[in-house]
């Protein structure tokens, strides 16, 4: 409003200087008269100017002050959360939370504080319908996004009904002290983009087991375990914000689901791998016995040994496809091992103290971890024969894929099979060794 007061005086005084000036030029008497009526129009011209002016000033005020007045600040209210209170019996045992679960999740739901994760697969290869559930996502709650579990560590420990679910590829490994170890440079940072340390996290699976698997890996990982909630399983939700996932041509379609896919083939794997990766996995979580392909040798030579007139070879050639096949199982399993792949059928492991590759993975091998010694009529029964063809070789499969191989081709690799130290270097740069 000062502003306009003062701009409505410069106007008046510049008239007035106008008027002044005109009052005092040198003029004629006689039309003295006509000046005076010139002056009184310029006047009042100026005047109802100076009026529009002013109004339309004191509209355009009144517009900025309305404009500029400040809103008063919209502060989301939050619900109050409970901390985190494992529940009884059974569920309890899933660390499934007492207070915020299926029944009640819709009340916490859209919260600018927090994120919503569902621990499930899409399709998961575990047969959870035999314990009343459902193998395929086949609905989720609103708001929550999924990041499948069993592609974040591996999981056991699963109702016998259930058998086993995934297990490939992992983001993370657990060695023989529990501890959850990262099998990727990249791990660490996908975890912490995935479940933001700043944010309290509502985590929920299938039936409950998932998402405290997770909850117990994150803190372990250093999460606070006050701001994490495992609330329970889809399967028993019953409220307002389900989302059904379509079928078309009675498949689910699973493009619309808010789903974080892991690219394991884009992630850098984090060299050694740990030792206990190579144990091929038995239900005693002990390793696998050393040696144990071996076992066809003495097949072989009773089978040599015999006088049986025809079918020998048919019976050797029963007894290698069957050992073959057992390597292909592990593969499709993506389990991790090592072989030794000698040129003679007859000759494993080379001769005590004898400078050789096999020498030098045994001696290597002692006290640290198991291996696989097969020959060539095994080991060409398998899809490994595929892409790697000849003997002698040491060959790491890690997950199922061929992590590395020594080459018989290459001179540049004699030296692995003439200096135990140079062995030692390759190999331990793959795999994580006592000594």
């Amino acid at each position: 409003m000062e502003n306009n007061e003062e701009l409505k005086q410069e106007v008046v005084e510049e008239v007035k200087k106008e008027v002044k000036e005109e009052t005092n030029e040198s003029v004629p008497v006689e039309p003295k008269k006509k000046n005076n009526k010139k002056i009184i129009i310029i006047v009042v011209a100026v005047l109802l100017v100076i009026s529009i002016i002013a109004a339309i000033l004191l509209l355009n005020g009144g517009k900025k002050e309305e404009k500029e007045k400040p809103k008063e600040e919209e502060t989301e209210k939050l619900k109050e959360l409970p901390l985190p209170e494992v529940t009884g019996g059974e569920r309890g045992q899933l660390g499934i939370d007492k207070n915020i679960n299926e029944s009640n999740i819709d009340e916490y739901l859209n919260r600018s504080d927090s994120v919503y994760r569902d621990m499930r697969m899409l399709d998961d290869p575990a047969k959870y319908e035999n314990i009343g559930g459902d193998r395929f996502l086949s609905g989720y709650i609103k708001g929550f996004e999924v990041v499948p579990l069993p592609y974040l560590i591996p999981v056991t420990g699963l109702p016998d009904e259930v058998g086993k679910t995934y297990n490939g590829k992992t983001l993370f490994s657990i060695d023989k002290d529990g501890n959850y170890v990262p099998n990727y440079d990249e791990s660490m940072s996908i975890i912490e983009e995935l479940f933001p340390k700043d944010k309290v996290i509502f985590l929920m699976c299938g039936g409950g087991g998932y998402a405290g698997m997770t909850k117990t890996f994150l803190v372990s990982l250093g999460w606070d375990e006050t701001k994490i909630y495992n609330t329970g399983g889809y399967w028993y939700y019953d409220g307002k914000n389900n989302v059904e996932v379509t079928k078309v041509d009675g498949v689910y379609d699973f493009s619309n689901v808010p789903y974080h896919e892991i690219k394991f083939d884009e992630l850098t794997l984090k060299l050694p791998i740990n030792l206990d990766d190579i144990y091929y996995e038995h239900p005693d979580g002990k390793g696998t016995p050393n040696l144990t392909l071996q076992e066809y040798k003495d097949e072989y030579a009773a089978l040599a040994g015999t006088n049986l007139a025809g079918g020998i070879e048919e019976q050797i050639e029963k007894a290698t496809i069957e050992k073959g096949n057992k390597i292909n199982q592990m593969l499709d399993n993506k389990e991790s091992f090592v072989i030794l792949l000698n040129q003679d059928d007859f000759c494993f492991s080379g001769i005590d103290g004898e400078i050789s590759l096999a020498s030098n993975l045994s001696t290597l091998a002692r006290d640290n971890f198991s291996y696989y010694d097969i020959g060539l009529k095994v080991y060409k029964k398998s899809r490994l024969y595929q892409t790697v063809k000849y003997a002698p070789t040491v060959i790491i499969i890690y997950k199922g894929e061929i992590l590395a191989y020594t080459n018989a081709e290459s001179d540049e690799d004699l030296k692995y099979s003439n200096s135990r130290e140079e062995f030692n270097k390759w190999f331990t740069s793959y795999v994580k060794v006592n000594k």
